[in-house]
């Protein structure tokens, strides 16, 4: 798979990437997968590869993209995948556009570079834009020295694995929502 050198990317490690799939093996078939802040897209094309049905990768630099576009046609996967050049912020509280027209999404993947406290607004921002299934999973990949995001009035963290530096915390509506 290509990757981008010399960038701000901090691409989701091997061990991480294989931590989450094993956690989450049993939703990935089928499933409609979000891929925020994709990088080179290793979690996405890990979703599609183990039968998700279709991935949006949205990333606002334009050589990810790139990558990202080279590295699913390497693959075969242009037709389960659409990349979105732009903010996922503004990808997400558009209402409208490539990431509106797939939800809802049963997984959607959320790892912003660590240095961005954008976590907690994501979530928000998510919620409010009605994009995740009732039973979907958000999972947000931070640096073990932060604290978790807190949620949202209606997502709640359910599950937070740590691994070395990383970790990764588990959302989903919560019930009394």
């Amino acid at each position: 798979m290509a990757t981008i050198r010399g960038r701000n990317i901090r691409p989701t490690s091997d061990r991480v990437r294989e931590a989450i799939f094993n956690i989450i093996a049993d939703r990935v078939e089928g499933c409609v997968v979000l891929d925020l802040f994709a990088g080179v897209g290793s979690l996405g094309i890990e979703a599609i590869s183990r039968g998700a049905r279709h991935c949006v990768f949205v990333d606002k630099d334009h050589a990810a993209c790139g990558v990202i576009k080279r590295n699913l046609d390497d693959l075969g996967f242009e037709e389960a995948s659409t990349v979105v050049e732009a903010d996922a912020f503004r990808a997400i509280g558009a209402g409208r556009g490539p990431v509106s027209e797939k939800a809802p999404y049963d997984l959607v993947f959320v790892d912003p570079p660590y240095a961005m406290e954008a976590s907690e607004k994501l979530l928000s921002l998510i919620e409010n834009a009605r994009i995740l299934a009732g039973d979907g999973l958000v999972l947000v990949e931070h640096s073990s020295r932060d604290i978790a995001p807190y949620g949202s009035s209606r997502m709640t963290m359910v599950r937070q694995e740590r691994y070395g530096d990383t970790e990764v915390s588990f959302y989903m509506f919560s019930s009394e929502g």
